[in-house]
């Protein structure tokens, strides 16, 4: 399908704004050389860009950056690797990463359950650990539950010299280089009545998450002290004691500072017992298993786990006097070889070289431009919707490498030279498509969600279609629960969720009965 469109009307200095109409300020994009080159730049002033969501949020919030530095490319950011006795987890690992990795299964299984909660699908594909807890965000998860496993975290200074502090001492502006976690202990971490609070239990430390400003820990852990016994009994005048001397929780909208206190004590009474009787690591999570990274796609796509969407290949710098030389974009012939010009300079424009439904695309665009914008405006594909703008409701999903994707909170330069599929993927498919390729699924997902009437406004469809196909992709015979766990974040205000299911259900076992009557030849 070749697609071109006429030039955007509606370009702002800051590149295409999304329907929201809240725009994000220029700021250059800097790729540097070395860790040290990046400590150098956060030192300055520039902000770390890692999995990005948080960066695009605060950005929409009115925030601004001179220059933006993408840490997804260097070495030892998206390592996890055993040393000295600890696991290292570097700080652009994402989240679907530290749940599949075989060293952390084999290490720390506890982390890798607690790690199955956080977010949905398009957050853990998407999301880094450093991310989540650079973002100070009393509410994210890495912090109590790294926090409660006793793990250091790790810095770099400007001069090349190394910073160790613990989860609570961490700050913004310094360079994450990751976290080390002891290979003894587990932690038992339980969310199921977050926002109100969230409680994580090690072998020393309980960590509390939501209720206060920060993350706070006390020795409480199981045979710590007289607050949990090695039998897992609880002193409650123990834990009451020790959260006096915290101070008062948020009292908020959420929830009342009286409430959160009681929500805190119910939390550690139930998970102390749990991790001393090895009961299960998590609760209120949903379980999320298999997860998206656990199987291949049958496509030439890195794993899941990999941190590099901001590797350089297929990102062309251009000089930032030319972001107001905005190209539409156009479909190309042919497969271009990595343009790696300026790839440690600050540039305020990129040369994007897409790949997108199978077709070379290129387009010159603002590196503030989100991948949403892209996708509407300059491929001209109106089947990716804005809707929230916040990464929360799936209108604007896609398939990045077959894994679903916010692009709405996805700059377009984060999806260079990576497989892009939107909804019109499944347009104008070949006879000799594979059966069980990537658009091919999509085809059969989107039929059946016509046969079982799965929709009715349709402007959350594309992306229900998306998530399941990547659903489908990943695992062919997925049970319900899983398919609820990865379509619980796509939401829909018409059809009350049942026929979606159905729908799931039907194009798997369409797909898996032809599967069957063509199966794939031996390699």
């Amino acid at each position: 399908m070749t697609v071109r469109p006429e030039p955007a009307t509606d370009a702002s200095t800051s590149g295409l704004i999304s329907r929201s109409h809240l725009g994000i300020e220029p700021f250059a994009l800097a790729r540097p050389a070395s860790l040290t080159d990046a400590a150098v730049s956060l030192a300055n002033g520039a902000w770390a860009h890692a999995g990005g969501i948080d960066v695009a949020l605060r950005l929409r919030d009115g925030e601004s950056t001179e220059s933006m530095v993408p840490l997804g490319g260097l070495e030892t950011l998206s390592e996890i690797s055993l040393r000295d006795g600890a696991l290292f987890i570097g700080a652009a690992v994402t989240h679907a990463q530290i749940e599949t990795d075989p060293l952390v299964r084999a290490h720390r299984p506890d982390l890798a359950a607690a790690w199955r909660t956080i977010g949905n699908v398009r957050i853990r594909t998407t999301g880094t650990v450093g991310g989540n807890l650079m973002a100070l965000d009393v509410g994210y998860d890495a912090a109590p539950i790294l926090a409660a496993a006793g793990a250091e975290l790790i810095f770099l200074e400007p001069d090349g010299s190394e910073r160790r502090c613990a989860v609570t001492d961490r700050a913004a502006g310094g360079l994450l280089v990751g976290c080390e976690v002891p290979l003894e202990g587990r932690v038992v971490y339980d969310r199921s009545l977050k926002p109100v609070a969230s409680v994580a239990v090690g072998e020393r430390y309980t960590a509390i998450g939501c209720a206060y400003r920060d993350v706070e820990v006390i020795e409480l852990g199981v045979g710590a002290n007289n607050a949990g016994g090695a039998d897992g009994t609880v002193d409650l005048d123990a834990v009451r004691a020790t959260l006096d001397s915290l101070g008062e929780p948020l009292d908020d909208a959420n929830a009342s500072s009286g409430y959160r206190r009681r929500v805190i004590e119910v939390l550690i009474e139930r998970c102390v017992p749990a991790h001393a009787s090895g009961g299960p690591a998590t609760h209120g999570s949903g379980g999320r298993d298999p997860s998206p990274a656990d199987v291949p796609l049958r496509e030439n796509a890195p794993p899941a786990g990999r941190s590099d969407q901001n590797a350089a290949e297929g990102l062309g710098a251009q000089p930032a006097a030319d972001t107001g030389s905005m190209s539409p974009g156009r479909r190309v012939e042919g497969r271009h070889e990595p343009n790696r010009q300026g790839t440690t300079g600050g540039v305020g424009a990129v040369n994007l070289q897409l790949h997108l439904n199978a077709e070379p695309f290129e387009a010159v665009a603002p590196v503030s431009e989100m991948l949403v914008d892209t996708i509407r405006t300059r491929a001209g594909l109106g089947g990716t919707r804005v809707g929230c703008d916040q990464a929360v409701c799936g209108a604007c999903t896609v398939l990045v490498h077959g894994l679903p994707t916010a692009s709405c909170s996805t700059f377009a330069w984060q999806a260079a030279g990576r497989e892009i599929h939107t909804i019109e993927t499944a347009n104008a498919l070949p006879d000799t498509e594979p059966a069980r390729s990537l658009p091919a699924v999509v085809r059969e997902v989107q039929q059946a969600f016509a046969k079982t009437s799965a929709f009715q406004c349709g402007y959350c469809t594309p992306g229900l279609i998306l998530t399941a196909s990547s659903l489908l992709a990943h695992h062919p015979d997925p049970d319900r629960s899983t398919m609820v766990d990865w379509l619980d974040s796509n939401v829909c205000r018409c059809t009350g969720y049942l026929m979606v299911i159905e729908a799931v259900e039907a194009a798997g076992a369409a797909l898996r009965e032809r599967a069957d009557a063509h199966p794939e030849p031996a390699t």
